[in-house]
């Protein structure tokens, strides 16, 4: 184990104004970079004067809001509170920014001076240039005397941690209606942008998830939930110097910095030392709230073992933000008010204190801002200039802030460019475009090439993305792109997986390193991923090879329309070429952007019907479902005869079932859905532990620890789940399969050396050693005629893995219908 850092708080506090000063400039070498390109946004003379104020619609009263009993204010109430903050205040401008999962209205408000239509104008241009020519904007006297640095608050994520949306409004409201000069002149030079309840869902429910069943705060690099689209783009637009997510319930009040790992494309140097005071200086204000509770804060980089809370990687709002060039907190307050021996009274006490504490780190994050403006506005645009110059990372030598050593330097290296191919020599266009909007929703920047060109030995078509990363945010496009690193030996711990993520290798797009070289072409900045399917023209057939989500889509539409489609031994499909199937063809070319070719002389292959699937699973499995174009339901072992019926053609197993325990309704239903010769496809142990106690598929399934997780090597052998499939899988608890019976073949297995990115122990029966060469796919008929696909990778991990579901919905075509 690696020792704490445990440090005397004066110690600490010695992060000096050495530290904080301003360093030397250099201007970014852009010699080879591409053009600068403003982003798209809002048009300058569109750029519209404060307050922006709009009246919020209000919600009917519900006195079942899980809010009442915590004493905290219920959902409909806040829209009221912030129509009469608007219509007391021309500081306060509210809107409805988005709907959340459950249909509730989602609320942005920004808390500021007045300005004029070219005061807001100016403000706005300030902003851009800060990361446009972050160079020159650390020498613009008047963008620093004049710019107001934004603070970003995101309330209540985890929808059953109330109390930073109350928090918020207490202040709003305070700087709404106090009229000192103190606060006028905060107001004249900030910005205060509040999401105040990300998670309305959660928070009248009284869970942590939203609707959808999602906790939204790992969810900021795959963006599945209209909230965290919403978290994303407040960031991205606000540009915040501090970015605070306010959470319960850790005690005594946790806040960030985080321990180690750290994520390795970050330029912590701009960070700690402004991250490590600002958090000591939280951490006295709680102290002076005088509540028992409050007189000390557990801040992990000091306190804490690597591991336990780390930054690592960017799934949460605080890793998204740092990568934006904010410096961000978990605020964690201290006193849970759910349980239920809590007195009313012991409730309302613990939700004010853990108010307080949220009102706290606002405040004092204020106030540093203001304390080091030209600090962290330097400091700011310094990271966006690192990345347009193409400057490596900096080595921070022990010391540099009190209590960082080697165990906190991590590092990458930055390739010069990325090529996502287009046409022949890209995987899948879907899976490309949805990897270029990742990016550039994200604030990466994307470049197309208006020619062919030639880089790296390869040859390129005309319209493949080129990604320069010489530009202001290359550490969370690469952070996106890269393989990512082995942490297994520098850590042995995480706060939450994946160790390793990489949408580069897993989200199913062919995607190039250029490490020494930007293409020679001419390049046009694109703002959106576009794919363009194709359809040969004559009267021939048509396949389709199942590559991608969109595929799967097409085939799913066509056989709802009625249209004969037939899968081949690969797993591939062929449509027949008659005109009306060619007109239907065409319309998914246009909707899905699939690419049909040409099918072989004298294909065979089996007709396929809809398919109906029942999961015994979470909503990762109905949503990758959803995905994928097929008809889902919900199946438990309490409910088989109800929902396991005989329209239901494959079972996906995903969650532990003991067929014992089953009562003798549900083991019939069950018994006449296998005696039918329904089809499985099982996920992990469950599926492995069900296939076993079915008599289906005999395996040995081993399961690594918990904590294993990242990009896997495999070696995939073929057949109708894995031709064609990525070269890499995502694992989350890998399992593999041995002692495998004689019906039992293997599509896919881990490579002799499993892992490519992550964590993943070596030795032991659970280690890598233990896996290699081992099987991750297996499949095989049963002795009653049924289809068994079992998986030992994680294909609906919270809907990551983007290039491992068409391998799930191949297998669910291949099970359904042999």
């Amino acid at each position: 184990m690696l020792s704490a850092r445990r440090l005397p708080r004066l110690a600490a506090t010695a992060v000096s104004a050495a530290l904080l000063a301003t360093v030397a400039l250099t201007e970014p070498a852009s010699a080879t970079a591409l053009p600068t390109v403003p982003p798209t946004p809002v048009d300058l003379s569109d750029v519209r004067g404060y307050p922006r104020q709009s009246t919020l619609p209000v919600w009917p009263d519900n006195p079942a809001d899980a809010s009442i009993p915590i004493g905290v204010i219920p959902y409909d109430d806040i829209a009221p509170k912030l129509n009469a903050l608007q219509r007391a205040s021309d500081r306060v401008s509210a809107r409805v920014a988005g709907k959340s999962a459950g249909g509730y209205d989602l609320y942005a408000v920004t808390v500021t001076a007045p300005e004029s239509r070219s005061e807001a104008r100016q403000q706005e241009t300030w902003k851009r240039l800060i990361e446009d020519e972050p160079a020159r904007a650390q020498r613009d006297r008047k963008l620093l005397a004049g710019y107001k640095t934004p603070l970003f608050v995101n309330a209540n994520i985890h929808g059953n941690e109330w109390e930073g949306t109350d928090a918020a409004l207490r202040v709003i409201e305070e700087f709404a209606t106090d009229r000192t000069p103190e606060v006028a002149e905060l107001l004249r030079r900030n910005r205060l942008v509040f999401n105040i309840t990300s998670n309305p869902d959660g928070r009248v429910a009284g869970t942590r998830a939203n609707a959808a069943g999602y906790d939204l705060n790992r969810d900021l690099t795959i963006v599945a939930q209209p909230e965290t689209n919403l978290i994303r783009d407040l960031i991205i637009d606000t540009k915040p110097i501090i970015t605070l997510d306010l959470h319960g319930y850790v005690n005594p009040t946790l806040l960030h910095p985080s321990t180690p790992p750290h994520n390795v494309n970050n330029e912590y140097d701009l960070y700690i030392k402004h991250g490590l005071p600002n958090a000591l200086a939280i951490e006295e204000g709680l102290r002076g709230l005088g509540y028992a509770e409050t007189q000390r804060a557990r801040i992990p980089f000091r306190d804490d073992e690597p591991g336990v809370w780390d930054d690592f990687p960017p799934i949460y709002v605080p890793s998204f933000a740092m990568l934006q060039s904010s410096i961000p907190y978990t605020i964690e307050a201290p006193l849970n008010p759910r349980g239920g021996s809590l007195t009313p009274a012991e409730r309302v006490r613990r939700s004010g204190i853990n108010t307080d504490v949220h009102e706290v780190a606002i405040r004092t994050s204020l106030r540093y801002i203001q304390d080091h403006r030209a600090e962290v506005l330097h400091d700011q645009a310094e990271v966006y200039r690192r990345g347009l110059a193409g400057e490596p990372l900096r080595d921070l030598p022990d010391g540099y802030v009190p209590g960082w050593g080697p165990e906190d330097n991590y590092h990458t290296t930055f390739p010069r460019a990325y090529v996502i191919p287009s046409g022949t020599g890209q995987r899948s266009g879907p899976a490309a475009a949805r990897l270029v909007d990742l990016l550039i929703g994200s604030g990466g920047r994307v470049w197309r090439a208006k020619q062919p060109f030639t880089a790296g030995g390869n040859r390129y078509q005309a319209g493949s993305y080129v990604v320069d990363m010489h530009q202001p945010k290359r550490g969370l496009v690469n952070s996106l792109l890269e393989p990512g690193a082995d942490i297994t030996d520098r850590v042995n711990d995480l706060y939450a997986g994946p160790a390793a993520w990489s949408q580069g290798l897993t989200w199913g797009a062919t995607v190039d390193t250029l490490w020494d070289t930007l293409p020679r072409v001419r390049l046009e900045r694109t703002y959106d991923g576009r794919a363009e399917g194709t359809l040969p023209a004559g009267r021939s057939d048509l396949r389709l090879d199942l590559r991608d989500a969109a595929d799967l889509l097409a085939v799913n539409s066509l056989l709802a329309k009625g249209v004969e489609v037939y899968r081949l031994a690969d797993g591939s499909v062929v449509v027949p070429g008659t005109p009306a199937n060619r007109r239907l063809a065409g319309a998914e070319v246009r909707v899905h952007a699939v690419s049909f070719e040409r099918a072989p002389a004298g294909w065979r292959g089996t007709r396929l019907d809809r398919v109906v699937v029942g999961y015994l699973g979470t909503v990762e499995e109905r949503d990758t479902l959803a995905d994928l174009g097929f008809e889902a339901r919900a199946v438990t072992a309490a409910t088989l005869t109800d929902t396991l019926t005989e329209d239901v053609d494959v079972l996906l197993v995903a969650g532990d079932v003991n067929l014992a325990d089953l009562t003798a309704e549900n083991r019939a239903a069950l018994d006449r859905f296998l005696a039918g010769g329904g089809g499985v496809v099982g996920l992990g142990t469950a599926g492995a532990s069900f296939s076993n106690a079915a008599a289906l598929l005999t395996v040995t399934a081993t399961a690594a620890p918990s904590l294993a997780s990242g990009v896997a090597n495999i070696v995939n052998k073929g057949g109708p789940v894995t031709t064609s499939a990525i070269p890499h899988t995502f694992i989350s608890q890998p399992v593999w399969f041995t002692d495998l019976g004689a019906n039992v073949e293997v599509e896919q297995s881990y490579a002799a050396d499993p892992l490519l990115s992550g964590w993943w122990a070596t030795d032991g029966a659970n280690g890598q050693a233990a896996a290699a060469n081992q099987a991750s796919i297996v499949r095989g008929v049963s002795a009653a005629g049924n289809g068994v696909v079992l998986f030992g990778t994680d294909p609906t991990f919270r809907l990551h893995p983007k290039g491992l579901q068409s391998q799930l919905g191949r297998a669910v075509l291949w099970a359904a219908q042999r």
